[in-house]
């Protein structure tokens, strides 16, 4: 199951997430620690902006006791196998992550990192899996990823 996040998040939304990742995780035989949690909450927080492991993990170090950048990997990575997070390939090799919502495509700028959420777009995720079923592939995950100068660049430069 995918969320949908349409608009921007509401606290009663937020913890609708949560609980579901508790649910889901619980089912699956994955820990659900207080850590785990807040990573979890800071995700969702900041979905819009694709975090790093490493954004997140500076952005709880001071709040949550024993954090390591270690343990936000491994939730992350649990997050990603339950199906609840997207993990969003960028060319300097650095893992960023999203709440894995509606199928969509990522525009990422070279020049400065950013990443741009490509939401109706042609061809779209679920098209592009479509074509694939029709030929006969049965597709488990797509990423549509564009790279090139996003318009603030291509203005300052």
């Amino acid at each position: 199951m995918a969320f949908f996040m349409e608009k921007e998040l509401t606290e009663k939304d937020a913890e609708k997430l949560v609980q579901y990742m508790m649910k889901i995780s619980k089912e699956r035989g994955a820990k659900v620690t207080t850590q785990r949690i807040l990573i979890f909450k800071e995700l969702l927080k900041n979905t819009k902006n694709h975090p790093s492991a490493e954004e997140i993990y500076e952005k709880l170090k001071g709040k949550v006791y024993g954090l390591s950048l270690s343990t936000v990997y491994r939730a992350l990575s649990a997050f990603e196998e339950l199906g609840l997070v997207r993990r969003i390939p960028t060319p300097d090799g650095k893992a960023h992550f999203e709440i894995a919502n509606k199928p969509h495509g990522h525009f990422i700028c070279k020049e400065c990192g950013r990443i741009i959420d490509l939401e109706e777009t042609e061809p779209s995720v679920e098209g592009l899996k479509e074509a694939l079923r029709e030929k006969g592939l049965t597709p488990d995950i797509c990423n549509i990823v564009c790279y090139g100068l996003c318009d603030r660049c291509q203005t300052n430069g």
